[in-house]
């Protein structure tokens, strides 16, 4: 758990006047989101060079195991944090890189890359507000996660045709808000919409030659869990 969602679940769980209710609560949710994904790769020798920029979306899946507290406030107002475990299903998004043909030993060649999110933890604190005077209740959210996504990135060079790759696992943190709702049935169904984004660097530098390589991450994700609270 990370130390600021630490300190949050442990107010939420000390000692509270008497209008004041706190619960603990597991969710398992699936969830389902669209994400795009923009690599820029900038090339520079020798004080010259040249930047070329691709995009590509797709659907991706992973299971959520969420863990958390919420505390009830007067005016039918609840206060929650909630720490997560995320493992994704390695849904591959892939694109081209198109390139720079200007005669310059800095040109950027061809290439195909490649993003796949592998898993990730997070945190999350949650204002919301029950409905009517049953335990449904709607709310708003946001936190970070902090993922571990592989990438690659290749060229092939117009003059030979030889080929090369670099690829690597780096963690990346995407920022995220949404909405929800908590329907109270049997087993508790919580359903949520979520955006989060993300800029992750990487560069490799050899003498005067350096690569540049950078991946803006966007989601739109919806995800149904059920669960219990105590």
């Amino acid at each position: 758990m990370t130390r600021p969602a630490a300190l949050i679940l442990a107010g939420l769980l000390a000692p509270t006047p008497s209008f004041a209710q706190s619960t603990l609560f597991l969710r398992v949710a699936p969830e389902a989101e669209r994400v795009s994904v923009e690599h820029i790769k900038k090339v520079t020798i020798g004080g010259g060079s040249s930047s070329s920029a691709s995009s590509a979306s797709g659907l991706a899946l992973s299971a959520n195991l969420r863990v958390g507290a919420q505390r009830e406030l007067p005016g039918k107002w609840l206060l929650g944090v909630e720490v997560e475990g995320t493992l994704s299903a390695q849904r591959v998004i892939e694109g081209t890189i198109h390139p720079t043909p200007n005669g310059n030993v800095h040109d950027v060649w061809p290439g195909s890359w490649d993003y796949s999110d592998r898993y990730g933890t997070g945190f999350s604190v949650l204002v919301g507000r029950r409905f009517g005077n049953g335990g449904s209740r709607g709310y708003v959210f946001g936190g970070a996660r902090r993922m571990w996504t592989e990438f690659a990135t290749g060229g092939v060079n117009p003059a030979n045709g030889e080929a090369g790759e670099d690829r690597d696992t780096f963690a990346r943190t995407p920022w995220s808000v949404g909405i929800g709702a908590l329907l109270r049935r049997e087993w508790p169904i919580d359903v949520r919409v979520r955006y989060s984004w993300s800029s992750l660097d990487w560069i490799i530098s050899q003498d005067s030659f350096r690569l540049d390589y950078r991946y803006n991450t966007g989601a739109l994700s919806v995800s149904v869990g059920v669960g219990f609270s105590s």
